[in-house]
């Protein structure tokens, strides 16, 4: 039977009996809940409120400072709904949803919130005031940060202003944060005859957002220079810098590139998040025969694993994704990264820094020497940090590491073009994934269509049963117009079994190792791609934007 509020709250010693007394006297006069009379009596504290909470429900105190908020997840879910039930979906984890709430006895809201998502929910306490934040900082901060925008960007519309320092400041605040509020992984300021046009890549894909006079130009790659430690005095060359902004958002860290064009330098800035949590493995994309076979070969002890794409296209999440996988007390991991892009506790990881001297392949040799057992290489970029990768991993150490390449079978060819020894790569290569990320038709606006006579055939030539009908991209609020929301991992792997570990060692032809690999199983990312059309995932749009026809 489950304990009553009050006699928690005196076991645990927080009030005394002729408190509870008084609590639960206007608690039945007033209505209000007994601990909301304590809190507003002075009497208890908001945490010991919760502690008490969770001995009665047996539901997890939420730790807010590792909280990292999933944005995809909450475009998903209606303001409305979570403004009624004072409750803030954060995280997905696989099948589940993890959500505050100040009242985990709230069935209605979490089987609700179960029904809206097809997912299992757990719930996790929280106070009521950090909730009511949460939800106006990521629901409705968007809006006041276009206000603070439009207010930002008033002119007379002369073609030179002067602007207040303020109003400048500002205005490069509110883009890094509306940026970071659209879940943008770039913001592109890019200057035009009249304007200055304001770009986020959101799910891979460019979107403007803003048109600002052509007078803000030069003030707002100042300030941007300027909160990157970055040279203001040559608007003709090409700089690099690196932002660490806090604001109302939370922390994040951009690294900036400018370029000069012949209408004015052009600002590229790279959201990071030191305090990025990877996602599991489960949720990638893998198929279920290709994530066996990934799983198998990340638990090896050794042997060289290799990611290829082009950029932007997952390597990194894959190759990080396998680290929180494996990574146990037991094995001592490092890394060597350009940059970092997520920290994970207990792993040793470095960013190259070559205006320091330190490079990849030098920062390797020293790794080896920090007796590894796992290591994860950022990029193979030459022959001298590939031979080494080879070497450790033929000396007992798993090396994962990228390559940017079209599809799994070039990327031998590309490690050979590097000039590394045959016989090595052949004995030392044990996995290859190819990969590209695809954005998913959004849930709210897509329509379910015929599938048109001319996109069977793609079905057909790729032994795959055309399906009746398929999903099309629309457009609405949600998704920004685009008809997309969120992407997912389309995977080519290629294990390196005897008979291509001859052929490698023979120096043949990419399409007959390509051959070989697909008689031994492996799937080719086009037929993958129209899986995920049969599956409802995404729109054939998408697949011909993504990978071309094999």
């Amino acid at each position: 039977m489950k304990k009553r509020m009050g006699d928690i709250l005196l076991e645990m010693g927080f009030i005394g009996q002729d408190q509870l007394e008084m609590a639960l006297a206007e608690s039945k006069e007033t209505g209000k809940m007994m601990g909301d009379v304590l809190l507003r009596l002075d009497w208890l504290t908001e945490e010991q409120l919760q502690l008490a909470i969770a001995v009665q429900s047996g539901a997890k105190l939420l730790d807010r400072t590792t909280v990292q908020v999933d944005q995809q997840l909450l475009s998903e879910i209606p303001q409305k709904f979570v403004l009624k039930h004072n409750i803030f979906p954060f995280a997905r984890e696989g099948n589940v949803i993890k959500a505050a709430t100040h009242n985990p006895f709230d069935v209605v809201a979490r089987d609700e919130l179960a029904r809206m998502t097809g997912q299992q929910v757990t719930t996790y306490i929280a106070p009521k005031e950090w909730i009511a934040k949460s939800i106006e900082l990521y629901y409705q901060t968007a809006k006041a940060i276009d206000d603070d925008i439009e207010k930002a960007t008033r002119t007379t519309g002369a073609l030179e202003e002067e602007f207040e320092d303020n109003q400048i400041i500002t205005l490069a605040d509110r883009l890094i944060e509306k940026g970071h509020v659209m879940g943008a992984s770039d913001i592109h300021v890019v200057p035009d005859v009249n304007l200055v046009r304001v770009y986020y890549r959101i799910d891979g894909v460019l979107h403007q957002n803003y048109l600002f006079p052509k007078a803000f130009s030069k003030s707002l790659v100042t300030r941007f220079k300027i909160m990157g430690d970055m040279d203001i005095s040559n608007p003709n060359i090409p700089h690099d810098g690196r932002i660490k902004y806090q604001g109302a958002v939370g922390d994040i860290d951009i690294r900036v590139s400018t370029f000069p064009t012949h209408l004015g330098e052009t600002i590229v800035m790279r959201l990071l998040s030191y305090s990025k949590v990877v996602g599991d493995i489960q949720v990638l994309g893998f198929e279920s025969e290709d994530l066996e076979q990934f799983m198998k070969n990340i638990h090896r002890p050794y042997g060289l694993i290799i990611s290829t794409g082009p950029t932007g296209s997952g390597k990194t999440t894959t190759l990080y994704s396998a680290l929180m996988a494996i990574n146990s007390p037991e094995v001592n991991v490092m890394t060597v990264e350009d940059p970092i892009e997520y920290v994970i506790p207990t792993v040793r990881q470095t960013a190259v820094n070559p205006k320091a001297g330190l490079t990849f392949s030098n920062a390797l040799r020293s790794t080896m020497r920090q007796d590894p057992d796992i290591v994860l290489v950022g990029e193979i970029r030459d022959r001298e940090t590939a031979d080494l990768a080879l070497q450790a991993s033929m000396t007992g150490h798993l090396v994962l590491s990228t390559l940017h390449t079209n599809d799994a079978a070039s990327a031998i060819n590309r490690l050979l073009d590097l000039g590394v020894n045959t016989s090595i790569l052949a004995s030392s290569l044990t996995l290859i994934v190819a990969q590209r990320l695809m954005r998913k038709v959004c849930s709210q606006c897509s329509e379910l269509i015929d599938t048109p006579p001319d996109m069977k055939e793609p079905f057909t030539k790729n032994d795959l049963e055309a399906p009746e009908k398929i999903r099309k991209a629309v457009g609405c609020e949600r998704c920004y117009n685009s008809g997309y929301s969120g992407r997912t991992g389309i995977y080519e792997i290629i294990k390196i079994d005897k008979e291509i570990e001859q052929l490698i060692f023979s120096g043949a032809l990419k399409s007959t190792i390509e051959a070989a690999a697909i008689k031994a199983g492996t799937s080719l990312m086009f037929r993958q791609a129209l899986r995920k059309v049969i599956g409802h995932v995404t729109s054939m749009d998408e697949v011909y934007r993504v990978v071309a026809d094999a």
